[in-house]
């Protein structure tokens, strides 16, 4: 990989010059235009890349203050870099980078734009080129924006992701938090956001352990996991003795387990499998709980759990992640088969009310 180096043939003149390195590939930018919206998995990888040469530079002292998707190029080999610091600002512990307004219209933060940045500046210009990347929505030339509620003062990027699209709630709140207009409610160093993105999030409001359903799935262990999942979910409902959930079951159960349920289910499948995944294709199908009969074994027929007319009995199940989209939790519906809809229904509805 070649080098830019600008020279001057008046070297004595004790100019400055900047040098930087030639990176052969396409910025975010170029690379939106031509793909599309980027998924989940792909700002997941750019946060990876990205983090780290902001945790360098931070330490060092440097802001970098003009994060946006033209300003971050990824070589040939994939890897992502961040480029442009012709805006950067030199910070020290005892003084806050103050000076003039840079950046741009639509990342820049509040503080910025008022002359003052810290660490959480960049990180608030990355979560906004996150959710930029995953809606495909950038600022207008007119100022106004599609993705920011000014009444309300709040983004509103879940409500512009493509259709057909989610965001897992791990994910989601991590974004949330670096785009606050607030310094004091971001993140306030890399570190944080990568502990963020690292926690294993196993709360539970009932006291529960998910630590044999983590290594469950960790290791690809599916039917077990499943198995593991239903005798939780019974356990948490007081129902072990009558072995299956009621719809009033469903309605009270605890938002935190189940979100911590549906977080390992979606992050060890790599968003195959989950309660949310499936509730994304009940709701596709238009389901409600009075769904007619084809609807719901058009249903059953997307999550593989029904082949030609038939529903699939457990054990025929394929407890591998080449199974459909949304196959599995299974085992918690398969205990009882009357009222399977209404249940199901019931479920979604919890999601929805769970911000899940």
């Amino acid at each position: 990989m070649g080098k830019i180096v600008l020279h001057n043939s008046r070297k004595c003149c004790k100019r400055l010059y900047l040098v930087q390195e030639l990176i052969e590939g396409q910025n975010l930018l170029q690379e939106l235009q031509q793909q599309g919206a980027f998924s989940e998995e792909k700002i997941k990888q750019l946060l990876t890349d990205l983090l780290p040469i902001l945790k360098f530079i931070h330490e060092r002292g440097v802001i970098h203050r003009d994060i946006k998707p033209e300003n971050i190029m990824r070589r040939l080999d994939g890897k992502l870099i961040l480029i442009d610091f012709g805006v950067s600002k030199q910070i020290t512990k005892t003084f806050v980078g103050v000076g003039t307004t840079v950046g741009t219209p639509g990342y820049t933060p509040l503080e910025q734009m008022r002359g003052q940045v810290f660490s959480a500046s960049d990180l608030y210009s990355l979560g906004v080129t996150c959710i930029r990347l995953l809606t495909q929505c950038l600022p207008n030339t007119d100022g106004s924006d599609e993705l920011y509620d000014a009444l309300r003062g709040c983004w509103i990027w879940r409500k512009c992701l493509p259709q057909g699209r989610s965001i897992t709630p791990e994910c989601g709140q991590v974004l949330d938090k670096l785009i606050q207009d607030y310094v004091r409610e971001r993140y306030q160093s890399v570190d944080e956001v990568i502990q963020a993105l690292n926690a294993k999030n196993l709360n539970s409001a009932v006291g529960i352990d998910y630590t044999i359903l983590q290594k469950l799935l960790a290791s690809g262990k599916w039917q077990e996991a499943d198995q593991e999942t239903w005798k939780l979910m019974l356990r948490i409902s007081h129902r072990e003795k009558e072995r299956y959930l009621r719809v009033e079951d469903i309605k009270n159960f605890p938002c935190q387990d189940l979100l911590t349920i549906d977080r390992l289910w979606v992050k060890y499948s790599n968003g195959r499998f989950g309660f949310s995944i499936q509730k994304r294709i009940w709701d596709s199908v238009g389901g409600k709980p009075d769904l007619d009969f084809e609807t719901w074994e058009y249903f059953g027929e997307c999550l593989g759990w029904r082949i030609k007319n038939n529903w699939k009995p457990y054990d025929f199940l394929s407890f591998t992640l080449t199974a459909p989209a949304g196959q599995l939790p299974r085992a918690v519906w398969s205990m009882r088969l009357d009222g399977r809809r209404k249940r199901l229904s019931a479920l979604t509805s919890r999601l929805v009310n769970c911000k899940i």
